[in-house]
């Protein structure tokens, strides 16, 4: 927990513009703005980011602060290109400024559950297995 709120993923810090990747194949079921003045609820505080959902069959991963490069309904092959990682931090105190926000959801989530809530969605599940295995 934050200070102020659940953080809900894993940060995956990177350079801005990195291609972002499927880690497994699935189906699109949601595009939405993940940060900045357009998001629900608005985080002004932030630059404005994208939120990719992705189910397959460990779940739905979400891909954050990203730019999309993908559709509701796109069948998206493991490997395949989602989208690129976009700047999310608004001032550079000497840290990253543009990571992959990462989550692993039960199957049927199609909206994000955004960082600054105040207790853990139902629907969260811990990633760690998922990480490993994706990353052999």
């Amino acid at each position: 927990k934050r200070r102020y709120e659940i953080h809900t993923g894993v940060d995956l810090y990177s350079t801005d513009g990195m291609e972002v990747r499927a880690v497994e194949t699935g189906t699109v079921v949601a595009v939405e703005c993940f940060t900045g003045p357009n998001s629900d609820p608005p985080s002004p505080w932030w630059l404005p980011t994208q939120a990719v959902l992705v189910e397959g069959p460990s779940g739905v991963v979400l891909y954050g602060e990203i730019d999309a490069m993908c559709a509701v309904g796109d069948l998206i092959p493991v490997g395949s290109l989602i989208g690129r990682v976009k700047r999310v931090i608004r001032n550079n105190k000497g840290l990253p400024t543009s990571m992959l926000h990462l989550e692993l959801h039960t199957s049927g989530t199609t909206k994000s559950s955004h960082p600054w809530i105040d207790e853990k969605p139902p629907s969260l599940m811990d990633p760690t297995q998922f990480l490993i295995d994706a990353s052999e």
